[in-house]
């Protein structure tokens, strides 16, 4: 669904420039077929005045009205111009749509002529013309009338034509219009929604900025990330999330080699015994570095109350869930500690909520995500179950060794594995499958080493072989 809503928000500007060119387009149209349907309204209008002024000339001619002012050769002439000026109209504004008009306009004027002649002449009414046309004007005017006909249908069915047309295009013109509302209400609402979205981002880099300069908040790659992201900037937010990634192993390296034997005592030879004695008292000191016989000996792992960690981490993504109606379940008992160190685990916690966030937002309605944690012996399990988005098959057959895929997990979830490998813990990903089979959820399952009720404090360190401490333990049981 997003991909569709950022293909559909990226090709806006287009559907925009096509719509606009549309309605211009069909404004153009609108107006030249509205001048083109006067036009033909003035022209039978015209053709009407004509054909009046004829048959006053014909009436004047059968009442044997001499005196009338239609039977002179004045009136007979300014109408014989009437049907050349129709002649001209056609000519000049249809000379390709209506040619047939055309030619029957000039059959009609050359009748008009020739009708004018029969009412003028002296001869007999009934007399026969050289080519074998009967000059009786009745008959002159019958076929005046028949050819007005003709001419005034042919106008009329183009007439309805270009009507028809004109329709059609104030119809698309219409739609095209209300589609342009639509596109600008759009573009001000998403212009809208991604400045608000921006103040929001913008208010919680402020936050973090007042506190330590935010050099220590969890919260620093989703706000970035998300920032890139609500701007279309979709690539520099791949970036800075691999970049960010291996920032944050590239930092579990660096504490990895700080609580080493190595890093905390230089050998002899190259200081001086007051810089010795020194580092000596530093470490004595320092309450955060710590050394034990096994596999403390490379790291130092604190006990951390984890409900209370969780509870941290959810106050910094309550106005996420609540933006995006995301409905939480947390059930960690109260007085449930596991080995870690802190930072690692605000990262781990806050990153693993966040990929359970965003894989939420599919098509299913519901949008509900459980944590429940629980002490097996030495081991804590912490359940995260989502629902939405599993993860991919392939990714999870690569992960147990059946397959192999070029895709990569979510980039939440790369940084968990990276900065959970550092704390002996362990990560596991499966689907939520409903009863036909079909993945609406997920699970992550991280097993941590359980913490102890009260903090202990390493108060003593041997360090040799085991002939040696066993000797040194012998000797202190003896005295």
């Amino acid at each position: 669904m997003k991909k569709l809503t950022r293909f559909f928000e990226n090709k806006r500007s287009i559907a925009g420039l096509f719509l606009l060119a549309a309605l211009v387009g069909n404004t153009y149209n609108i107006q030249e077929n509205s001048v083109r349907i006067k036009r033909l309204t003035n022209f039978e209008s015209g053709m009407q005045t004509c054909f009046g002024r004829v048959n006053q000339t014909y009436t004047a001619k059968i009442l044997a009205d001499t005196a009338s002012n239609y039977l002179t050769q004045n009136f007979q002439n300014l109408t014989e111009e009437c049907f050349a000026e129709g002649i001209l109209n056609v000519e000049d504004s249809f000379k390709s749509e209506l040619s047939q008009v055309a030619k029957k306009l000039s059959t009609l004027a050359s009748n008009v002529h020739w009708f004018h002649e029969d009412i003028l002449s002296p001869g007999p009414a009934r007399a026969i013309t050289n080519n074998g046309e009967s000059r009786d004007v009745g008959v002159r005017f019958e076929k005046i009338e028949s050819t007005k006909d003709e001419i005034l249908e042919s106008s009329e069915k183009y007439k309805t034509e270009i009507t028809n047309s004109l329709n059609n295009e104030k119809s698309v013109f219409y739609i095209s219009a209300t589609l342009l509302v639509v596109l600008m209400l759009s573009e001000f609402m998403s212009n809208t929604r991604r400045r608000l979205t921006n103040n929001g981002r913008e208010k919680e880099a402020r936050a973090e900025l007042v506190d330590n300069g935010g050099v220590t908040s969890v919260k620093v790659g989703e706000i970035i990330r998300s920032a890139l992201e609500q701007n279309n900037l979709v690539n520099c937010s791949k970036l800075f999330a691999n970049y960010y990634a291996y920032q944050s192993f590239d930092k579990s390296i660096k504490n990895k080699n700080k609580f080493s034997l190595e890093g905390l005592i230089a050998p002899i030879g190259e200081q001086n015994p007051i810089i010795i004695n020194k580092t000596i008292d530093k470490i004595w000191n320092d309450d955060s570095i710590g050394l034990t016989a096994d596999t403390f000996e490379r790291k130092m792992l604190q006990d951390l109350n984890l409900e209370n960690m969780t509870s941290a981490i959810i106050d910094l993504l309550a106005e996420k869930l609540f933006s995006q109606g995301v409905q939480l379940d947390v059930k960690i008992s109260e007085n449930l500690n596991i080995k870690g160190r802190s930072e690692e685990l605000e990262q781990i916690l806050y990153h693993l909520i966040n990929f359970a966030i965003n894989s939420t937002q599919s098509d299913l309605n519901e949008k509900n995500i459980s944590i429940y944690a629980h002490r097996l012996g030495d081991i804590v399990a912490l359940d995260l179950i989502y629902s939405g988005v599993g993860v991919d098959e392939e990714i999870l057959k690569q992960r147990i060794g059946i397959g192999s895929s070029p895709k990569s997990l979510d980039v939440d979830l790369q940084i968990c594995q990276t900065l959970i490998e550092e704390i002996d813990a362990k990560l596991q990903l499966d689907n939520k499958l409903n009863q036909n089979g079909d993945i609406v959820g997920g699970r992550v399952k991280i097993i941590f080493k359980a913490g102890a009720n009260d903090q202990a404090r390493l108060v003593d360190l041997k360090i040799g072989s085991k002939k040696e401490i066993l000797a040194t333990i012998n000797q202190s049981v003896i005295n």
